[in-house]
Parts: C-alpha cells; structure tokens; sequence
C-alpha cells in the first residue's frame, strides 16, 4: 500500500504544481512517468484487452504495482546514463574552451609591439592562472602546454572534435601523446586519421583506452620520418628508475625502460602472481603482483618486516612467454618495418630480429623457423603469409624462492 499512497502524494504534487504555472483553461500535459504508470496499471489490471478486459485479481493484481515500480527504475537509470553522456559531452566542449581561452591569454600577456613580453608570454599567463585559480606553477604550466598544443593548427581536428564532444579528454591526450615522432608536415594528417580512429562514427567501433594507444602507436609509425631504431637508441639513454613519496608511508616507483624489457617484467609479474592464487591465497593479484615484485628487487635477503613474500609458495620456478609479431620481411633483413609485442605495442626491427634469436629463412620463406621453448615450436613461415609470431621467454628461468 505505500507504493499506491507514494504514488497519489506524487501525483497530487503534480496537479497543484501544474494548476499554478499553467494558464487557466489550458489543458494539462501529464508528465511521462504518469502517462507510463496509466498504461502499466491498463495492462497490468487487463483493461482494454478484449474478452479478459476487467481489474485483475490476486497474484497479478499484487505484482502490479512491483512490476511498475522495477519498470520506472529502469527508465529513470536509462535517463541518468543519457545525462552522464550529455555531461561527458559538455566537459569535452569546456575542455576546448578552456584552451581557446588560455590561448588567448597568452596573446594578451605578450603584445605584438614588445618582443621580450612575447617570449615569456606563456610564462606569465601561467602565473596568471596560478594566481587566480589557486593551483602549483606546475599545474599552471601544463595547463598552458595543454592548451597551446591543442591550439596548433595542425592540431585543429582534435579541438573541433573536443568542442564537438566527440572525443573525451583522456583521448585526446592520447592522440597528442601519439604524435610525438611524427614531423610537424605531417601533424594535421596524423591528427585527422588519429581523431577518425579514436571516436568513429559507429559508437560500437569505439576502441578501449588500450587498443586505442596501440592503435595510435601504429598509426604515428606510419607518419614518422625518422626510424623506430633510430629514436629508441636516443630514448634508451634516459632509462631510469623514479620513486615519488606517497600519503600512508607508501611510494610509487616507475621505470623507464625498453618495451621488451618492461613487457618481459610485467609478463613474469602476472604468471608469478596467478600461479600464488589459490582457496586460501588472501591478496589479491595486485597486491601480489607487487609483493613479487618487491621480493625480485630485495632478493629476499632480508626481513620482509610488514610486506608479505611470495616465497616457498611453489616447489618450481614460472616460466612464461612474451609474444612478438615480426613482419616476415622484416624478420628476413629485407624491410625494417616495425614489429610488435603484442598486447604492449611497436618494437623496431634490429631489436625484434635479436629477439628471434638470428634465425635464418630461406629465400622462399618456406623453411621452419627453429626458434622457441621446449614446449612451443612455430610452424613454416609461408610465403603468401605476411608475419611470423616467436614466443619468446620473458627472461631467464628464476626460481621461486628468489622472486
């Protein structure tokens, strides 16, 4: 009975709300959870439905107002995922606008008659932001590098696409990420092909944040002019381990390192940490993908103290492959095209040859590739076949008790 008597309270609202805004003598419009309810309440009661027409009875007449209440649920959780949409749409659109803004700024901080304010015209509008905002001079700064990036005419497919709402934030900062080896005349082809692959107009083609990045880093491959081999041996030189003081006596601890040593160390986490799942295994992978981790680096020589270890949990070491697609010219020394570590992303030629161990193909490419384990050998390479995956260890076998 609550639900019948919530329902007239909500309807008497109604009325003497409509009988005050609506002019005398107009006809009310009833809202659409009224007119949802009335027919919900016909159907349900069996009016208008020929010989049955009449209230119904017992069970039905019970279920009722249940069924009623689950279909309005519905569509209100249909209505609030339609605003979330909408406001997803109005952030993308005031992201653009900010950096229009920003951009603008940045004009008025460094007039066109002084050449000295125009060279720290991006400075000074970030201290403007800091002042007013109430935000870090380094927050400041990336707001202003966000916004002149964005700003670039070449960049204009992705600000039309941000102000439109079609693409979020979080995807347009990965198409800018993405165009980092790409020439500056090539940057407003790369960004329309980058826009089109990230929100397509088919809402079921989206691609996930994952598969988008790999996508890019594909795509940016195919605009650069400089070789992958060529930028990695730059980039490998800045290799490095950070660690960042966090809330709770906890830190964050990064590393910059080459695809194929990260993918091989991430590889070798995962199976470490699912073969310690069991019954009565509390932690989760996370927390045991960590715990591995952190015992790999320690060589567990001394207390753990709070940390829990992962050792003597296994009689056996864990083995565990990475997989890497290597264009068959490529892997032939013909062509230099880039290989890929699949799941992680590009990985030049010379450095995917050396991964496949020197094997040699025969000039058919129809020889056996010899490479592998000792539990996986891949078949023939065929000419009319464009790649070869190698399954490749991620890393020299290490015991358990040493993880």
């Amino acid at each position: 009975m609550w639900e019948e008597e919530r329902f007239e309270q909500k309807l008497q609202g109604w009325e003497a709300a409509a009988m005050v805004s609506e002019p005398i003598g107009e006809a009310l419009e009833p809202p659409g959870w009224l007119e949802a309810e009335w027919a919900l309440r016909d159907v349900s009661y069996g009016y208008g439905s020929g010989a049955g027409a009449g209230p119904a009875h017992g069970a039905g007449a019970e279920l009722a107002p249940r069924v009623l209440a689950s279909s309005l649920q519905e569509a209100a959780a249909d209505d609030l995922v339609d605003h979330l949409l909408h406001l997803e749409r109005l952030e993308s659109a005031r992201i653009a606008e900010r950096a229009a803004t920003i951009t603008a700024l940045i004009r008025a901080c460094g007039p066109e008659i002084d050449p000295d304010w125009r060279a720290d015209a991006a400075s000074v509008a970030a201290s403007e932001i800091s002042a007013a905002l109430k935000v870090s001079a380094r927050t400041a700064k990336g707001m202003v590098a966000e916004a002149q990036a964005l700003t670039e005419p070449a960049a204009n497919a992705v600000l039309e696409a941000l102000a439109d709402g079609r693409l979020s934030r979080r995807r347009a900062m990965a198409v800018m990420d993405a165009a980092v080896p790409v020439p500056a005349e090539k940057l407003s082809g790369f960004f329309g092909a980058a826009v089109a692959a990230a929100c397509p107009e088919d809402p079921d083609r989206v691609p996930n944040p994952s598969a988008l990045r790999r996508k890019l880093n594909r795509l940016a491959e195919e605009y650069a002019v400089e070789p992958l081999s060529a930028r990695r041996a730059k980039a490998i030189t800045e290799r490095r381990v950070d660690l960042e003081a966090a809330a709770d006596g906890m830190c964050w601890l990064t590393a910059y390192l080459p695809l194929e040593v990260g993918s091989a160390i991430d590889t070798y986490l995962e199976a470490v940490a699912r073969s310690l799942q069991s019954p009565d295994e509390h932690r989760t992978l996370a927390q045991l993908r960590a715990d591995a981790l952190a015992d790999l680096a320690l060589d567990c020589g001394a207390p753990a103290s709070d940390r829990e270890t992962v050792r003597g949990r296994a009689a056996s070491g864990i083995r565990c492959e990475v997989v890497v697609t290597i264009p068959a010219a490529t892997l032939a020394g013909s062509a230099d095209t880039p290989a890929e570590i699949v799941g992680y992303g590009p990985l030049d030629a010379e450095t995917a040859r050396a991964l496949a161990g020197g094997s040699d193909l025969d000039e058919a490419l129809g020889g056996p590739l010899e490479w592998g384990t000792a539990r996986h050998r891949p078949g023939p390479v065929r000419a009319d076949r464009g790649d070869a995956t190698v399954p490749r260890r991620a890393g020299p076998h290490v015991p358990l008790s040493r993880v």
